[in-house]
């Protein structure tokens, strides 16, 4: 079973994301999703379940994305997470100042099954012809 954490303020975003995944995922393994609206909730949900992928949003209320980014990659015992950030901030050096971060991926909103597919692809190294695409 795969188990995805899924950090945005927008209960609308965290939805379509998890769409988005049940797509990528489908007629693969399980998925169980855990929600976060900022990044202070998922640091106290990641202590008490045990996670495959951190998704972020970059632009979120009381601990936003990059602060989040910092504080996983600065934890000994999550540094090992890969953390895909998803943003509407569409800025070269900002990506590549979340890369530097730590973050596995960076990709603008809007998301999308086939934007999403190849960073789980690499991620769980997973054959894109498992997915039907």
């Amino acid at each position: 079973m795969k188990q995805i954490m899924i950090v945005d303020d927008s209960a609308t975003s965290r939805m379509f994301i998890k769409r988005c995944l049940e797509v990528v995922f489908a007629d693969q393994d399980e998925i169980k999703f855990y929600e976060a609206g900022d990044g202070k909730e998922a640091l106290g949900k990641l202590k008490a379940n045990p996670t495959d992928i951190v998704i972020i949003d970059l632009n979120m209320p009381v601990m936003d994305g990059a602060t989040l980014l910092r504080w996983l990659k600065g934890s000994p015992k999550l540094t090992y997470l890969p953390v895909i950030v998803i943003t509407s901030v569409d800025n070269p050096a900002k990506r590549d100042e979340l890369m530097e971060l730590g973050a596995f991926a960076v990709l603008s909103k809007p998301i999308a099954p086939a934007k999403i597919m190849p960073v789980i692809n690499q991620i769980f190294n997973l054959q894109s012809d498992d997915f039907g695409f």
